[in-house]
């Protein structure tokens, strides 16, 4: 059994889109394909013509000498093809839209009926072949995809069409520093991809867990805007380097003390300065009834307790909720939707705070 795998965003492996297709892969590699992939944005492939050559002169084969001359027989031997795209204006990228029209030579030129709509018979693909559809989009509504879902339903009727995992307010998903927290996520991807390569479909169990974890509620929907709004406001040009920071009449915390000063010092001992090169800031993280705060100066950073009179950038949360967050218990993103905590400052660092502080750096 072969399986095609096919990514349609101009990100590359940066995309969301390909974070859940490359999981989905593991899940049928697992089962027993052999699986094989198409990465568009490192393709030459040009626009179809509308020529009918690929139908009359040259059956089959269109005039275009390009990487499709690979992919066509690619597409005719898999026996499941997936395709991972983002959605762009409620439907595929431009990049796959390309692709597809460009699958004309694999058709004939006939009409003939098919179910209750006419279409044009395929020429040596396998009868059982079959279509799964992954999207992701930066909206946080499952509704952005109705047209997609009804346009691939339409191109494989006849059964070829057997579902699709559709991830909405995914473009976090493409950041490095966030990966961990989709952790749990990529599981569920990695067996819905294992049980279509093994039984041909994914089950309703493994659809409802995906669809639990990434769908909003519409109070979640509200504070998702607000939390990209505010991302994209932070996102404006800024030099972190030129912020001036207040001294501060308290001891740094050390790793020996106790309780929560010695969490706040560990923060500050693996703290990784190549994440925001030559930042300065303070971070505030105000937790029940306690204060701690960070003063990040380029490459070096120290923890204290208390409150610092102008943070950079605030953490409001109760105590359980960030330690559940910073262990990877609890997704920080799904927290804040959920408004378990609450942010002030400049959004962009929390969204480096992974990146900012790991050990793995």
């Amino acid at each position: 059994m072969k399986a095609l795998i096919v990514y349609g965003s101009p990100r590359h492996k940066k995309s969301a889109s390909y974070h859940i297709g490359e999981n989905f892969a593991k899940g049928l590699r697992r089962a027993g394909l052999h699986v094989d992939e198409i990465m568009l944005s490192k393709q030459k492939i040009h626009h179809c013509i509308g020529c009918f050559t690929c139908w009359t002169k040259t059956p089959g084969i269109c005039i275009h000498k390009d990487d499709m001359v690979e992919n066509l027989p690619k597409l005719q031997k898999a026996n499941l093809i997936v395709f991972s795209t983002p959605l762009y204006v409620y439907n595929v990228t431009g990049l796959l839209k390309n692709f597809l029209d460009r699958q004309i030579p694999l058709l004939e030129p006939y009409l003939v009926e098919q179910g209750e709509a006419t279409g044009h018979p395929r020429r040596d693909t396998p009868k059982d072949q079959k279509v799964f559809l992954i999207s992701v989009a930066g909206f946080p509504e499952l509704s952005h995809f109705d047209a997609l879902v009804t346009m691939f339903k339409k191109m494989y009727r006849g059964g070829r069409y057997i579902g699709e995992i559709l991830i909405p307010g995914s473009e976090p998903m493409s950041m490095d520093d966030l990966q961990e927290s989709y952790t749990k996520l990529y599981k569920l991807i990695e067996q819905a991809g294992f049980e279509v390569g093994k039984n041909g479909v994914m089950s309703k169990e493994i659809q409802n867990k995906i669809r639990e974890i990434t769908t909003y509620t519409q109070e979640e929907i509200k504070v998702f805007r607000e939390m990209a709004n505010k991302y994209w406001d932070s996102m404006e040009p800024k030099d972190y380097s030129k912020i001036k920071l207040q001294a501060t009449d308290a001891k740094p915390l050390k790793i020996t003390d106790s309780g929560m000063s010695a969490f706040f010092a560990t923060m500050a001992e693996i703290y990784n300065p190549k994440a925001v090169p030559g930042l300065k800031a303070v971070m505030q993280f105000n937790l029940d009834d306690e204060s701690f705060y960070l003063i990040i100066d380029d490459a070096d950073c120290k923890a204290y307790k208390g409150k610092y009179s102008e943070p950079t950038f605030t953490i409001i949360s109760p105590k359980d909720v960030w330690m559940k967050i910073t262990s990877g218990e609890l997704s920080g993103a799904k927290a804040f939707m959920q408004r378990m905590y609450n942010v002030e400052g400049d959004m962009k660092l929390l969204m480096k705070m992974n990146q900012m502080f790991s050990r793995k750096n």
